[in-house]
């Protein structure tokens, strides 16, 4: 491996508001899923909860009534919705 970061292009272009409910709430889902595991390993190992885990679902779930209204208001007045999604992956010491 060459370099110890990446940049992946994960969504670039223009969406029906139903291509973009499929796409963006799929990805919502699957994060507030990755955090509510997260969530359930501490407390089934440590009798801990995860607060950074927990607040994340929060913002997430905020985020998406955010994009539903923004995907209602799309369908209903005729638009369409660019969406541009970019990860940044560093290789990390622990």
């Amino acid at each position: 491996m060459k370099s110890k970061e990446r940049h992946i292009k994960l969504i670039e272009g223009t969406f029906s508001a139903i291509e973009a409910a499929d796409v963006l709430f799929s990805l919502i889902a699957n994060k507030i899923k990755f955090h509510n595991l997260q969530m359930l390993q501490i407390q089934q190992g440590a009798d801990k909860t995860n607060l950074h885990s927990a607040k994340r679902i929060s913002e997430l779930k905020h985020e998406k009534n955010i994009v539903k209204d923004m995907i209602l208001k799309a369908r209903d007045e005729g638009y369409e919705l660019e969406i541009y999604g970019a990860i940044e992956v560093k290789l990390k010491k622990t």
